[in-house]
């Protein structure tokens, strides 16, 4: 899958796409996302995307936004001290699939089976169940089809449902990533979650917020429009804030 050159958010853009996603959850708001970063694609095409392909998406446009550098922060399970943490966009983008395979066959335990990575419509229904269990069915039984009567046998046998549901992961590996930490403080071992759909926009919120409050700052100080700050460069607008709090 490839698609047009990924552009930074602007200001105004960026600002659009926090009020159309204001509240609503993360799957909707990674689609937003991706109709910003891909203008030219229809939706029922993005909705296609698997979920690898998706965020590697966002995480491009998050690179092109605010930089190639995430700070990131996760909490000691045992101990629950804070830790800080780097990653990098373009060392997590090295590690997206570059196959265009719709279906892939894999071998598990004697049968043959055909697996296709999930996308934002399998993941809807699946996040629709509240039972874990119940949810990962679902994503099996779109998801990964095999001889007759065998995706039945698949999904009885839990310990092979587990094991496709891993092959599957394994398929798109930036759908899931995992973080190997180590707190400093007890020593503790763990696996954080790190989901960039999630984190871009907490960014995205925290720096729109920002963003408005320069907007009444300046429109009060100097009488500017919104539209008048918002053309402004990041630089200019920061130095006029500087200004009119001096």
């Amino acid at each position: 899958m490839r698609h047009e050159p990924v552009q930074a958010l602007s200001a105004s853009a960026m600002l659009e796409l926090w009020e159309q996603g204001a509240g609503r959850d993360p799957l909707d708001q990674a689609l937003l996302f991706l109709r910003h970063a891909c203008p030219t694609q229809s939706f029922d095409a993005l909705c296609e995307w698997t979920i690898g392909q998706r965020d590697a998406c966002v995480l491009e446009l998050r690179q092109q936004t605010l930089g190639d550098r995430i700070e990131a922060y996760a909490e000691c399970p045992a101990c629950r001290n804070g830790l800080e943490f780097e990653l990098s966009c373009t060392a997590l983008l090295a590690s997206a699939s570059d196959s265009d395979a719709i279906w892939t066959t894999v071998e598990q335990d004697g049968r043959s089976w055909e697996l296709r990575r999930p996308n934002s419509r399998d993941l809807a229904l699946a996040i629709a169940e509240a039972d874990p269990k119940q949810a990962r069915g679902i994503l099996l039984s779109r998801c990964v089809r095999g001889e007759a009567g065998g995706a039945e046998a698949m999904m009885r046998n839990e310990d092979e449902s587990a094991l496709l549901a891993g092959r599957l992961s394994d398929l798109d590996p930036l759908a899931e990533v995992l973080v190997d930490l180590r707190c400093e403080l007890c020593g503790e071992r763990w696996q954080a979650l790190f989901d960039i759909v999630t984190f871009f926009w907490n960014e995205l919120h925290a720096r729109s917020r920002r963003l408005l409050q320069e907007i009444d700052l300046l429109a009060r100080t100097y009488g500017w429009t919104e539209g008048e700050v918002l053309r402004m460069s990041e630089q200019r607008r920061g130095l006029y804030v500087e200004m009119a709090l001096s």
